[in-house]
């Protein structure tokens, strides 16, 4: 739990107090938001957002609270809003980045992220993103207000750049725990790539799961991270089941 200026806090709830309408609601919900209060803090922008409605700082606040509640549609809901507003807010946009990506709306993530690079043009992390992602500007519009579900996927697929790229979808739709879209897609891949081992890996690992994987690997914390162990106490799993049928397999 972070820790926050208590003097500071009483300072702010005594000002909201006095007036309801202050912007200050903003700085005493992220301080709750910080303090891990999630609740309150929620409380406290709710309030906020009405009596100003236009405060892009309480539109964000609002929205980074309603992100850890997992509230993703309201989120998107006020940081659109704020984007509007101010179109050069950093936060807003990388917030309504992440939005997009918890929603499964890669495009829309794709785009947003793609307007923060040019506030932020040396952040490493929207580079990479773009890189892995801007591939999916070159291919068929879909509704734009779907999430990442590929129809006929084999007309998806086969427009897909390199193997590299297969793999990164996959990949993205392991991490979000949607298995039956990634097994479908890696079905769908190896009829393209017939000998790509890394695909029939992860064929492999879809079709058999481990069932005692980390139970963290529903978590929100580092999704990536998490990802990278799941499929670390898999190959070593693997290789085990390998080794053991080497000893069984008199061939």
């Amino acid at each position: 739990m972070s820790q926050y200026d208590p003097k500071k806090i009483e300072e702010l709830q005594m000002v909201l107090l006095k007036n309801p309408r202050s912007p200050v609601f903003a700085s005493l919900a992220e301080a709750y938001r910080k303090m891990g209060i999630l609740e309150e803090a929620l409380e406290v922008t709710t309030k906020g957002v009405k009596h100003n409605p236009e405060y892009v700082s309480g539109l964000v606040a609002h929205s980074k609270i309603l992100y850890e509640l997992k509230d993703y549609r309201q989120a998107l809901k006020f940081l659109t809003k704020a984007n509007l507003l101010k179109p050069e807010n950093i936060l807003a946009l990388r917030l309504l980045g992440h939005c997009y990506l918890k929603m499964r709306k890669h495009k829309d993530a794709l785009r947003s992220f793609k307007k923060l690079l040019i506030l932020k043009p040396n952040d490493e992390s929207v580079i990479q993103f773009i890189q892995k992602w801007e591939f999916l500007d070159n291919l068929p519009t879909q509704n734009e207000n779907a999430p990442l579900e590929l129809e006929g996927y084999d007309s998806w697929v086969k427009q897909l750049p390199s193997e590299q790229h297969v793999l990164h979808l996959i990949d993205s739709f392991m991490n979000i725990g949607d298995q039956e879209n990634a097994l479908e897609i890696a079905n769908t891949a190896s009829l393209h790539w017939p000998t790509s081992e890394n695909i029939k890996q992860r064929q492999n690992l879809l079709q058999h799961p481990i069932v005692d994987h980390p139970e963290e690997a529903s978590g929100e914390e580092n999704p990536a991270l998490i990802f990278l162990e799941y499929k670390k106490s898999f190959y070593e799993k693997w290789l085990q089941r390998i080794e053991q049928r080497k000893n069984i397999d008199p061939s």
